[in-house]
């Protein structure tokens, strides 16, 4: 067994509390063009700097008409024996109800993606990172007035392959996430 302590070298500072909270949006970007993009980390901070992906590839933004309540990330720990680890999940209602839409959310069922959630901070999280997620949910229901015709959609570190070792990753506020999907 591995010791690993807690650092006091990081301080909790409560004069510079940051306020909470996630953008109305969240990019997805396919597990494999990630793996085959760059990705640089800070050399202190260990937070994402860049991101780049191949020419040609690139990230899809999912945008929620109703606020950050109707895009909800979690990381639970999942205990498993020898390796402990987190499921990465985002509950997400999509707004766009055309067929070309459906037609892309059912294939998260097979292909596996990482998301990167903004957070208003102006910092942003990746999760899913190194496992990847894929669908566990899907719901549509037309005639529910109080979803406003949408439809929902769960990605999460699949049951049977192993747990993301790391809770998710944090991308510095100075990257311009969106440049992704461009």
């Amino acid at each position: 067994m591995t010791n690993v302590k807690i650092d006091r070298g990081v301080a909790f500072d409560g004069a510079a509390i940051v306020q909470g909270g996630i953008g109305n949006y969240i990019l997805l970007i396919n597990k494999e063009d990630l793996d085959n993009g760059v990705i640089t980390e800070d050399a202190i901070s260990k937070e994402i700097e860049t991101i780049t992906l191949d020419a040609g590839t690139l990230a899809y933004k999912l945008e929620s008409s109703k606020g950050s309540a109707q895009i909800i990330p979690s990381s639970p720990f999942r205990a498993v024996s020898a390796i402990d680890g987190f499921d990465h999940s985002i509950d997400m209602r999509i707004v766009d109800m055309s067929q070309l839409a459906i037609d892309n959310a059912k294939r998260l069922r097979f292909q596996k993606v990482v998301a990167i959630v903004p957070l208003t901070s102006g910092k942003a999280m990746m999760y899913g990172r190194r496992v990847g997620m894929r669908m566990s949910d899907f719901k549509m229901m037309p005639g529910d007035a109080d979803t406003g015709g949408t439809f929902q959609v769960v990605v999460k570190t699949p049951e049977n392959d192993p747990p993301e070792i790391d809770p998710p990753h944090l991308i510095e506020s100075t990257f311009d996430i969106l440049s992704l999907i461009v």
